[in-house]
């Protein structure tokens, strides 16, 4: 189906979604920061799902930089940072949606179909 870049500092976040994704036919690329993250975007990935505190390369870093990429890929991020300037800060960077953590299973699918099929904002 698409090709997906996770981008997280946990690897027991990546390894959850991961899973989640080869089981609704998806193809994860996982980066464990968001240094990593720009380097596999390379890699042609349809969305990304990003974390926001990392090291390294933060998720308003990553953002920022995919935003002045020819051509961005959609990201929402994905975050236990609940402040609504946080989100607001997020969308302002170029992000399609914004999930908190723990992210329902249900929730995260929805989004996902949603920009894969080109749809409006998550």
């Amino acid at each position: 189906m698409a090709r997906i870049l996770v981008v997280d500092d946990s690897s027991f976040q990546r390894m959850m979604v991961k899973n989640l994704l080869i089981a609704h036919g998806h193809e994860p690329i996982l980066a464990e920061n968001g240094q990593v993250g720009l380097e596999r975007l390379q890699e042609h990935p349809d969305v990304v799902l990003c974390d926001l505190v990392m090291p390294v390369l933060d998720g308003f870093q990553f953002l920022e930089t995919v935003a002045s990429h020819e051509r961005p890929v959609p990201t929402v991020v994905i975050s236990a940072d609940i402040q609504a300037s946080a989100r607001e800060r997020c969308m302002q960077l170029g992000a399609r949606g914004f999930l908190n953590k723990p992210v329902a299973e249900d929730q995260l699918l929805r989004t996902l179909a949603e920009l894969i099929q080109g749809g409006a904002e998550a």
